[in-house]
């Protein structure tokens, strides 16, 4: 069975989501159902953290059920998302495929944490900085 949390913060206009662990297709629809209910809370236009790096690979059923929420996410108005890197290639190759095109090149980055994935979003319209001085 698959863990999964889905927390909308409405003042940072931002989708929080974590998914780790096995996910079965008999899962699907209520994690649909919760991510929904989240994303109604949220503006257009809105940014989300995804962390997947506990995500084991999974059945057919189960890339299917990562692109549609995939899909529900960009419908709703995903505007910029940065995604927590996985240290396990097979799991990094199936989300790429199902969900990568949530994510274009353009309007997402890639962190290593929580706290760098925060402040890439925070940062992200930020003028750059003067130049180092040697």
């Amino acid at each position: 069975m698959g863990d999964s949390e889905f927390r909308a913060d409405a003042s940072k206009n931002r989708l929080y989501l974590r998914m780790s662990g096995f996910f079965r297709e008999a899962e699907g629809p209520e994690m649909l159902r919760r991510l929904g209910g989240e994303l109604d809370k949220l503006r257009r236009n809105f940014d989300v953290i995804l962390d997947m790096t506990g995500l084991k690979p999974g059945s057919p059923e189960t890339a299917q059920m990562l692109h549609r929420a995939g899909e529900l996410i960009k419908a709703r108005g995903r505007r910029r998302g940065v995604w927590l890197v996985s240290t396990s290639a097979t799991t990094l190759l199936q989300f790429k495929r199902e969900v990568g095109g949530m994510f274009e090149p353009d309007t997402t980055r890639m962190a290593g944490s929580a706290q760098e994935a925060e402040n890439i979003l925070e940062t992200w319209d930020a003028p750059p900085g003067p130049p180092a001085v040697r």
